[in-house]
Parts: C-alpha cells; structure tokens; sequence
C-alpha cells in the first residue's frame, strides 16, 4: 500500500470520530432570570472559566470529562450554585468504537458534551424555589 493510499484511508476513518466532527468546544446559553444575574463558571484543575449576564449570556467552553460549576447571584436574590454535568456523546462514543478506540477523542475533550442551553432562576429571599432550571442543583 503507497503513501498516498494509506492517506487516503486514514482521511476517510477519521470523519466520524468527534474531533473532527463535533470540535473540542462547545458554546452554552444561560437564560437567567432576573436579568440582573451575573454567573462565574469555573471547572476542577482549570478555575475560572468565565461569567455569563443576563446581557452577555453565552460563552465558549472547552469540551472535558470534568463537571462545569455555575454560581449564580443578583441583588436582593439568593445565591445558587448549580453543576453542568459533562456526559458522552453519541459521535464520540460511536467515532471511538470503530476509528481508534476513542483515544483521540478522549485526550482532546471532543467526545465530552455539556447541555446547550441553561435556564438559572433566582428566589427572592423566602421565596419557595422554582424547579425550572435545567441543570443539577448542588
């Protein structure tokens, strides 16, 4: 088999693996409400990955195995600390399967997904909570 053939094959095995198909980042959306909410990220062994608004509510995170945690604040509400749980995902379970057992996709974060869009809302103080975010409460 020549160079170029073996090029060739190799191209044609890696577009299914996550990496190339999905990225190594991930844009998530905050909808918090009172718009007054500011938000920190941060992750294990990183820190401080960045703050989200109620004005500048997206942000670009690097995909990992890791947890994202999100603590929440605005005046005259309760804090609250929630967790972006970092699940699997289908291209980078399935690209590992067949292409290179996943590897790639492990050491890079590709294979690793958050959920796309995050509701926060704060209570006012005695306020019961409201169950409508969609991430898990710590």
């Amino acid at each position: 088999m020549g160079i170029r053939q073996f090029g060739l094959m190799a191209a044609a095995l890696c577009t299914g693996c996550a990496s190339i198909t999905q990225g190594t980042s991930q844009t998530l959306i905050f909808k918090m409400e009172p718009q007054q909410t500011v938000c920190t990220l941060s992750r294990d062994g990183e820190g401080e990955l960045g703050v989200v608004t109620g004005k500048e509510n997206s942000i670009t995170v690097g995909k990992d195995k890791d947890d994202i945690i999100v603590a929440c604040k605005a005046p005259g509400y309760e804090d609250k600390t929630i967790r972006l749980v970092s699940s699997a995902s289908t291209a980078g379970v399935a690209g590992g399967a067949f292409i290179d057992l996943g590897i790639t996709d492990m050491i890079t974060g590709a294979m690793w997904q958050y959920q796309n869009e995050i509701r926060v809302a704060l209570n006012k103080p005695g306020q019961a909570p409201a169950n409508t975010d969609f991430a898990k409460p710590l």
